[in-house]
């Protein structure tokens, strides 16, 4: 038997997006309550609002720190 290899998932992001569906400027933080009302819109906002909560947990490495 052989094996199938899948080729890795490509994440299609619109960056800032999120953003202009709060009519926030970029770089503005986006607080849990304004996750909770686009996860409440359904649909693309909520998948946009799982995506931002999600990120929140990775490791960013900042400016001067690592």
């Amino acid at each position: 038997m052989s094996t199938i290899v899948r080729a890795p998932l490509k994440l299609h992001l619109k960056k800032g997006q999120l953003h202009k569906d709060l009519g926030k400027l970029p770089g503005a933080k986006i607080t849990e309550a304004d996750i909770a009302l686009e996860k409440s819109k359904g649909g693309v906002f909520a998948k946009r609002a799982q995506f931002a909560e999600n990120a929140k947990k990775w490791n960013h490495h900042r400016k001067g720190k690592q």
